[in-house]
């Protein structure tokens, strides 16, 4: 579990960074920031893996202060940056081997977990003694990751740990984090891939301005955005527009209609197939699309 309370770091001036953050996040859930490029949610995730020291304001991590006892809450905290935070000349599993001895591991332990892990995410024995600067960075990526879980963190932070990825890669780290989930842990990840979030994530945590503009569980999504109907005709005409004018905004894309319906209005999708219907419509094809991160995302900017 992270306790976050008034925390504040900022830097360069005192509008950037983050400001009064205060938030408690659970074990056994994952979390997605969401925000535009410069709203804080890097910032954030560093601040609580005691990269930044903050101006104010408390970190704690399963009980501990991060910084009264910052050896003990870092222990619990596993981080995947966005980027590559190791030296490009050694070799990968020097590395990892290297930091899982910063963590309490013997040499000989850190080193077959290391190996364990860099298997478990594609990174097979050829490419173990391999440098840095000589791997791709989708390979880069699964380092990083296998770093990332060394230790065995409780606590797990992951800023855009989709990127460089293929979508062979993003199935995996979707699988790694629903499964260290089911582990129990507290997950943490930052990212713009929004559909990927939506998918995965139990609570949503818009951060705007370095300030936290809303939390939601994401099963809410259905009841702030706007369903859109799409359907098409074999018989269209210029009235149909006018028809379907009362059950929300329409728009014609291509040979498709599409109805937006704000999520405060409580028409039923049959409604508007029987109205085409009744109207002479030959209606060929007819489907429902939820509200989703993204449209929500969009409407809070």
């Amino acid at each position: 579990m992270i306790e976050l309370d008034n925390l504040t770091k900022t830097y360069g001036g005192k509008d950037s960074g983050i400001h009064n953050i205060s938030v408690e996040l659970k074990s056994g859930k994952i979390y997605g920031l969401v925000g535009e490029n410069g709203a804080g949610k890097t910032t954030l995730i560093k601040t609580i893996a005691g990269i930044f020291r903050q101006n104010s304001g408390t970190v704690s991590i399963d009980g501990y202060d991060s910084t009264k006892e910052r050896t003990n809450a870092l222990m619990n905290i596993g981080l995947m940056p966005d980027g590559v935070m190791i030296n490009f000349d050694h070799s990968i599993i020097q590395q990892l081997s290297f930091y899982g001895q910063t963590r309490g591991m013997s040499e000989n332990e850190s080193y077959e977990k290391a190996k364990m892990l860099l298997s478990r995410f594609g990174l097979g024995e050829k490419l173990h003694n391999s440098s840095m600067r000589r791997i791709s960075l989708g390979q880069k990526r699964r380092a990083m990751l296998a770093m990332c879980m060394m230790n065995n963190p409780v606590n797990i932070l992951m800023d855009e740990p989709y990127n460089g990825f293929d979508p062979d890669g993003m199935r995996m780290m979707n699988d790694v984090i629903t499964y260290e989930k089911s582990k129990g842990k507290t997950i943490i990840v930052s990212s713009h891939i929004l559909k990927e979030l939506e998918n995965i994530v139990d609570e949503i945590i818009f951060i705007k301005n370095g300030k936290i503009a809303d939390q939601m569980d994401i099963t809410s999504l259905n009841k702030i955005g706007n369903r859109k109907i799409i359907f098409t005709v074999s018989n269209p005409d210029d009235e149909i527009l006018t028809l379907l004018e009362e059950y929300g905004g329409i728009r014609k894309i291509g040979n498709q209609y599409e109805i937006s319906i704000s999520s405060h209005m409580n028409t039923k999708p049959e409604e508007i197939n029987t109205a085409l219907v009744k109207s002479g419509y030959s209606v060929s094809s007819f489907r429902v699309e939820n509200p989703s991160l993204e449209d929500v995302y969009f409407s809070k900017k």
